[in-house]
């Protein structure tokens, strides 16, 4: 825990603290005036960015430790767009929606496999090694990746959990969605965890900026090692998390099928 009280491990002078900050505590204060709204998932949602990026996570993860980098993307790609998207009102997304200009974004919204190709995509391809060292380096750069996997999270987790139900997988595709995402998943992170090939080279060989690699060479935490822990991260959490995901679906359809049918009333006669 001594570390953690390390300046350099927190970065106060992220833009994070003025953004996300103030707007988490915008929706908590003003959280009865989000009608029709999960008021509570937008905070998490929010909470979530803090700790990705403010946090000594989010430094770590600045081209210092790969394991960080792995769990700072999952919560970009899985954890964040979640909350937003169980946060979203449906009924100020039903008329976002309904306007004349959108019908190229209800297109894509419509197409499960846009979101399944975006969530998956997203990870594969920031990860191949020169893409991963460049993103890591450049600030710039590294905010494309970081909007690329929060878009991706939303169009995946749209046909899950839209608040529209038209835009939602039938259960049994649904399962096969996520399942799938599991396998996906399950490939990269066993590619990570046992290649003897640096993945993201940018973590090969860090500068100990907050005077820890030291310590943690000595006790065998090498490079490779972090990049074994990373792929483990990249296989086990998200495959927990779709897993979870499976069974909130089979729940919901379980909670339909429950449900009475409606009588058909006769009408009242004049």
């Amino acid at each position: 825990m001594e570390f953690l009280t390390n300046p350099a491990l927190w970065n106060l002078t992220s833009p994070v603290w003025l953004v996300v900050v103030p707007l988490l505590l915008a929706a908590i204060v003003w959280r009865k005036h989000l009608v029709g709204a999960n008021w509570w998932w937008l905070a998490f949602a929010l909470a979530m960015l803090v700790l990705a990026f403010a946090s000594p996570l989010g430094v770590l993860a600045a081209g210092y430790l790969f394991s960080a980098h792995m769990v700072q993307h999952l919560m970009l790609l899985l954890i964040v767009p979640l909350g937003l998207t169980l946060f979203l009102p449906r009924e100020a997304v039903e008329k976002l929606l309904a306007r004349p200009g959108l019908s190229k974004l209800n297109s894509a919204l419509s197409t499960p496999l846009i979101g399944w190709v975006a969530g998956l995509g997203a990870m594969w391809l920031w990860h191949v090694p020169s893409l991963c060292s460049a993103a890591t380096q450049s600030d710039a750069l590294g905010l494309v990746r970081s909007a690329t996997f929060l878009a991706a999270g939303l169009a995946f987790w749209w046909p899950i959990y839209s608040p529209v139900a038209r835009y939602r997988l039938d259960p049994l595709l649904a399962v096969i969605y996520l399942f799938s995402a599991c396998a996906g998943c399950t490939l990269l992170g066993i590619y990570i965890t046992f290649t003897p090939v640096s993945v993201c080279p940018a973590f090969a060989n860090p500068a100990d900026r907050v005077g820890i690699l030291t310590s943690l060479y000595q006790s065998g935490f090498t490079p490779m090692v972090d990049q074994q822990l990373g792929g483990l991260l990249m296989w086990v959490p998200p495959c927990s998390l779709y897993i979870c995901a499976i069974v909130s679906v089979l729940c919901r359809w379980y909670a339909l099928e429950e449900q009475p049918p409606k009588e058909n009333l006769p009408e009242a006669s004049l």
